[in-house]
């Protein structure tokens, strides 16, 4: 059985959820495959966030702060476009680099944009979070600019969007050759351990 994690870099919930996520798998580990799907965030977006929209977010911040008991910053980058797709190509290029799923890079980069406040849409704050992964920066801006590896960007956001949840994380099961939503939204790890048992 494979469990696929539907998550973003950008993606507030799923930061909360990391904790989480990160039990279940090291509870898990040598049992069952764990992998991760894109889904995407604002990705038509490409005006700088204004106060509205800084004030929408830490208030969310705040929101799955005080639900999840994961810790927050409270600022955001001085200027960025809320799109994720520069990260999400990012987290692919690393996959592609590594030849396994990219969990500890997308903590990263979720640590950095949702606790430090850094601009992981930026491509040198990626380039050099990806070498502290292990990646050479000549590997991971070939891979950064190949098409390839953005144009698999459209079918993982699309596939992230077919399991009828818009909410992310979401949490997929691969078994027999069928894949099935197990859960759409944040849900902790001890409730993700029972369904996965029960599974």
């Amino acid at each position: 059985m494979k469990v696929v994690f539907v998550t973003d870099p950008l993606c507030s919930w799923c930061w909360g959820m990391a904790t989480d996520i990160d039990l279940v798998m090291e509870r898990l580990a040598g049992r069952i495959d764990f992998d991760l799907l894109l889904g995407g965030i604002n990705t038509d977006g490409t005006q700088p966030v204004g106060a509205y929209g800084r004030g929408r977010i830490l208030s969310l911040w705040r929101e799955v702060e005080a639900t999840t008991g994961q810790p927050f910053g409270n600022k955001l980058p001085e200027q960025y476009v809320h799109n994720s797709v520069p990260c999400c190509v990012a987290v692919e290029a690393v996959r592609r680099a590594t030849g396994a799923p990219p969990f500890a890079y997308l903590r990263d980069l979720q640590a950095r944009f949702c606790l430090h406040g850094e601009d992981v849409t930026d491509k040198a704050l990626l380039r050099e979070a990806a070498v502290g992964h292990g990646v050479a920066a000549e590997v991971f801006d070939g891979l950064f600019d190949d098409r390839s590896v953005r144009e698999s960007l459209a079918p993982q956001f699309a596939r992230a969007r077919s399991y009828g949840t818009q909410a992310l994380p979401s949490v997929l099961v691969e078994e027999g050759g069928t894949t099935r939503l197990l859960a759409g939204g944040y849900a902790s790890a001890e409730a993700l351990l029972e369904m996965l048992e029960a599974a």
